[in-house]
């Protein structure tokens, strides 16, 4: 089976469902490649752990791609509220209403926002895009020409890589990276509180590393905790009734009673592509830049790739001899993303620390913030994606 098409997006998850989308609306062909089907939403289950925080501007795309009904009418938590502290008497907050916000953004489960995208694909765009599920076993980057596991071709224009931090179109476009592994990794732990929390998110720094709520639908919340790939470890092995005691040991108190129900651990890495295309091959998402996922800006940054693309892309139509629209794309978006993730970094590594003469900076800094008026205002519009 042979597919012809304008673009080919490796990778069908939020960034890739959201692109091909977008692509869609301009009028173009699309192939969707993507690894596994995901597992259909039955609200009987347990949340999964792996979730994103979506901020304004996300959830202004999506609704304007139709997408965002469709998980209203699944599952997501509003939150009103990020609290950030070292000590909880000088807790940074950031509050929707001191900007006249009724919220700050929707704590959603990846796959369901997946799986919403993927809905609004078959529903309303069947005719532009193609979802083929399977792995390419062949990549011709000059032809921009795929042959996939299960024998189908796909004959395409351009390439989009949203495959992810291990992406293996960036490999074979021999796209370098820079970057590191931190030494420590996000454990996340699945709880049942035992009673009712308000719609707010926070975040404790400690010498040993942070630790964060991040509130669910119906009582549920993931816990994060930062450790060193030892303590991970002995995380992931220790029953549920134990890790409980140690989490009632290392977050602050005011987290109050519940119950573990699951939990997971993934590597934390920071990662940027020295390039975002390259000959018939553009990168967007994880598969051009992987953050440290402290501010939950990881999927935000990737939603805007899409929408910059796609803007490019409308300005300045691709063709065999014209990239200038890939030029324009990355110079739209490659420092921005950068300022970001060095900015996480700073972030990080001032505040997971013990040293006296920062651990007083850093308090003055908090307290600073809190009556820095317009300039916290602007901050935090910027993080909501309004400004």
């Amino acid at each position: 089976m042979k597919i012809t098409v304008d673009y080919c997006i490796f990778g069908g998850g939020m960034v890739g469902g959201a692109m091909a989308i977008g692509l869609s609306k301009l009028g173009y062909k699309v192939a969707i490649i993507e690894a596994n089907k995901p597992k259909a939403f039955n609200n009987a289950e347990l949340p999964d752990l792996r979730v994103s925080a979506l901020n304004r501007f996300t959830l202004r795309l999506l609704q304007s791609y139709n997408v965002w009904d469709k998980v209203l009418a699944m599952r997501c938590q509003q939150y009103h509220r990020l609290s950030v502290w070292e000590n909880s008497a000088r807790a940074l907050n950031f509050e929707a209403s001191q900007i006249g916000e009724s919220y700050l953004g929707y704590f959603v489960e990846n796959r369901i926002l997946q799986l919403a995208l993927l809905d609004t694909i078959e529903q309303e765009h069947a005719d532009n895009i193609h979802l083929v599920y399977g792995r390419a076993v062949d990549i011709n980057l000059t032809a921009a020409d795929v042959l996939l596991d299960n024998d189908i071709h796909i004959q395409a224009n351009t390439l989009i890589g949203a495959d992810g931090g291990h992406s293996q179109l960036r490999q074979q476009a021999n796209i370098g990276v820079t970057g590191w592994q931190y030494e420590q990794q996000a454990n996340v732990l699945l709880v049942k509180m035992a009673s009712k929390f308000e719609s707010a998110t926070w975040q404790q720094f400690t010498p040993q590393g942070p630790v964060a709520f991040l509130p669910l639908f119906d009582g549920y919340a993931n816990l994060v905790w930062y450790a060193d790939s030892a303590t991970s470890q002995h995380i992931r092995n220790a029953s549920n009734t134990n890790i409980k005691k140690e989490i009632l040991a290392r977050f602050p108190p005011t987290l109050g009673d519940f119950e573990v129900l699951d939990k997971t651990g993934f590597p934390l890495r920071r990662m940027h592509a020295n390039q975002y295309w390259r000959k018939n091959v553009v990168l967007v998402g994880d598969a051009a830049h992987q953050i440290n996922p402290l501010a939950g800006q990881g999927v935000n940054l990737g939603f805007k790739d899409v929408d910059a693309l796609l803007t490019c892309i409308e300005n300045k139509p691709i063709t065999a001899n014209d990239k200038q629209a890939l030029k324009d794309y990355e110079n739209s978006r490659r420092t921005p993303n950068l300022v970001m993730m060095s900015a996480m970094d700073i972030f990080y590594q001032t505040f997971s620390n013990d040293i006296s003469v920062l651990k007083t900076l850093r308090n003055l800094g908090v307290k600073m913030a809190n009556v820095a008026g317009p300039i916290k205002h602007k901050a935090l519009k910027y993080a909501m994606g309004i400004e």
